[in-house]
């Protein structure tokens, strides 16, 4: 099970299952403080009151829900996979990410940041999620193109968890959310397992190229995506901003499972 946690305690006014710093009556104990004139008298912990012959209270911390909003920044490159298209393992994560949260009583949001983002209305539910999922089964990642990043700052401040493959090095400084990125790659895009002449898909011009694949090619490829790759994780770390790279290979449960953490 994921257990979706924050540092900076962002949360709706409804209750759920993730403890704040609001004071309340949930289930977590806090502390003993003095009882306050009017307050009410059942709240009064009479046992250790009488001990120290002075009325206390109990202080707890409240249980509230987290607002949750999972990211999309389409580009072309998403419909890529040797196995399995990138495009279809993100859905996978987004179904899986937003059904543990409902779980935990929280309220997801699914936003794809194009141009013009497709913004899903946030649910509670499992069954609209799923519907959501649906939905977007039918998005064609060709025709993607990726919007300004800023647009997020327009939502409620809430957990933002941000995902795409990110092949271009990207500024989250300016987000008011606290963040979690998941970088989605295909193994075969970092080192590349094809040489000689091949016939390669340009998912920007949308057209078959016909190219003399070698050593140097894919070298060059590596070292760019290295590159990139670097300069952002960089820029998560100096931000403190919790990120993984999740392979379409691999079973990304235990990697989710330590973002999270």
């Amino acid at each position: 099970m994921i257990k979706f946690k924050t540092k900076k305690r962002i949360f709706s006014l409804l209750q759920g299952r993730n403890l704040s710093r609001f004071k309340g009556e949930g289930l977590d104990f806090r502390e003993f403080r003095e009882y306050g004139f009017n307050e009410d008298a059942k709240k009064i912990d009479w046992k250790i009151s009488a001990k120290i012959n002075k009325p206390l209270v109990k202080e707890y911390d409240e249980e509230r829900e987290l607002r949750i909003i999972i990211a999309v920044f389409p580009t072309p490159s998403l419909h890529f996979g040797i196995k399995t298209l990138k495009s279809e393992y993100l859905r996978g994560l987004i179904e899986f990410l937003g059904i543990e949260a409902i779980k935990e009583d929280n309220r997801v949001e699914i936003i794809l940041l194009e141009k013009n983002p497709v913004v899903f209305k946030p649910t509670k539910n499992i069954k609209t999620h799923i519907a959501y999922i649906q939905t977007i089964k039918n998005i064609d990642f060709l025709n993607t193109r990726p919007g300004d990043l800023k647009i997020l700052n327009k939502f409620k401040k809430s957990l933002l968890i941000l995902m795409g493959d990110f092949f271009e090095k990207i500024d989250l400084s300016y987000l008011k959310h606290e963040t979690f990125v998941i970088v989605l790659r295909d193994i075969a895009e970092e080192n590349p397992p094809f040489r000689g002449d091949i016939t390669l898909f340009d998912p920007v011009k949308k057209e078959d190229v016909n190219v003399n694949f070698t050593n140097r090619d894919a070298k060059k490829i590596n070292m760019y995506i290295q590159k990139v790759d670097k300069q952002n994780f960089l820029h998560f770390k100096k931000l403190k901003i919790p990120f993984v790279k999740i392979y379409t290979d691999e079973n990304p449960i235990p990697k989710l499972i330590r973002l999270f953490k």
